[in-house]
């Protein structure tokens, strides 16, 4: 009986994978990217940024894929601050945050037509650099590398994608971020909390698929 069911499941795993067909491609177009969340301070703002990388289709169906993406994203925000200064003055500090990351989104796509497809699914990012750029000179630098930003990033992407002139792609993506950027901080010798400060991206992009 054992055997039966295992060679009955074999046949059906070998049957399932025959039916499987995949598509791969490379995409590379432009982020808008700022930040999200209940903790976000005023004077914050989108930034523009670039994207690159490829992807690749698993198809399940002629209706569902299982889409695996990897590529570079530019993202962060600017900002326009105002700070108190010690001769009670103030100071309008302007500038970008700007963290770069490779991402790896794994999408549930479903294709109602050959060209049009709808995707959701989990995206998360490795922090590979992230610098924060003044329009003045602050500590002897008009740039700074903050350590108390998260190497990983988690969230939500949804996605709109659609082939025209039967190989070229194009995509309009947007990511939730869930995960909160900044770590744990310490002042005076206490730990405080993160603050709720999430990625948020708008990406449009255009590819070719093989």
């Amino acid at each position: 009986m054992r055997k039966t069911i295992v060679i009955s499941f074999l046949a059906l795993a070998t049957s399932v994978y025959a039916q499987i067909e995949s598509k791969y491609g490379l995409s590379a177009g432009l982020n808008i990217s700022s930040f999200s969340g209940s903790d976000k301070p005023g004077g914050f703002s989108s930034k523009t940024g670039f994207q690159m990388g490829g992807f690749l289709w698993n198809y399940l169906s002629d209706k569902i894929s299982i889409d695996a993406e990897l590529y570079y994203a530019q993202m962060g925000a600017k900002f326009e601050l105002t700070v108190p200064k010690i001769d009670d003055t103030k100071l309008t500090l302007r500038g970008k945050i700007k963290n770069d990351y490779i991402r790896f989104p794994i999408l549930f796509d479903y294709h109602p037509t050959e060209e049009f497809s709808v995707a959701l699914g989990p995206e998360i990012g490795v922090l590979l650099k992230n610098q924060v750029e003044y329009d003045q000179n602050i500590n002897g630098s008009t740039k700074s590398n903050p350590k108390n930003v998260q190497k990983f990033d988690a969230g939500l992407k949804a996605k709109v994608q659609y082939i025209f002139v039967e190989h070229y792609l194009a995509s309009v993506g947007y990511y939730w971020g869930m995960t909160k950027i900044y770590k744990y901080t310490q002042v005076n010798r206490q730990i405080q909390e993160p603050p709720k400060i999430y990625n948020s991206n708008l990406g449009i992009s255009l590819g070719y698929v093989f």
